[in-house]
């Protein structure tokens, strides 16, 4: 009996502890292909914002990004089914080094959200890219954005993968007590 091979994208979603973007889909079998396609826009968007030179939002180009750097894939692909193609290339971007400037969110129950983040380059001065969501399914960024003060001054700085195999492990080891 011959088992396939599986897909160098599912296999690189799984190794980076992210399986759940496949298994929690249904059918399991349009997990892959609605995955691609999230990443065909994010991709398209990169590249109209960005033009040229923009990053490559690709499966082929995560699957070797992990390899030079597990925890950024990591981080990009928890949020990967959740935020739009415009909050998945401003994360890629953080990933890649662009600081955090400003974050102005709006919100009022039931009525308006509006999330507008604006970065800028660390090496060059007047690079600015600004990035606008009235999705509150995009808030989902927030949450893993690196939060510290510096010199007693408020930083946001990076963006993280959420450390969920070691709460899923507590709560396991808390379940018997």
């Amino acid at each position: 009996m011959n088992i396939p091979a599986p897909d160098p994208f599912e296999q690189l979603i799984r190794d980076a502890g992210q399986g759940y973007l496949i298994d929690w889909y249904a059918p399991k079998t349009g997990a892959l292909p609605h995955l691609v396609r999230l990443l065909d826009a994010a991709d398209q968007q990169a590249r109209e914002r960005l033009g040229p030179h923009a990053p490559r939002l690709t499966p082929e180009h995560l699957i070797q990004e992990y390899q030079r750097n597990p925890h950024k894939v990591k981080a990009f692909l928890q949020v990967l089914a959740s935020a739009s193609p415009d909050m998945l290339v401003m994360v890629w971007r953080i990933l890649q080094g662009m600081g955090v400037e400003t974050i102005h969110l709006e919100y009022q129950a039931q009525s308006a959200f509006r999330l507008h983040v604006c970065l800028s380059s660390p090496c060059e001065h007047d690079t600015r890219e600004e990035y606008e969501s009235t999705d509150i399914d995009d808030a989902v960024v927030l949450r893993h954005l690196g939060i510290m003060k510096m010199n007693d001054r408020p930083l946001f700085d990076g963006f993280y993968a959420l450390q969920l195999e070691a709460a899923q492990k507590k709560d396991a080891s808390t379940d018997h007590v």
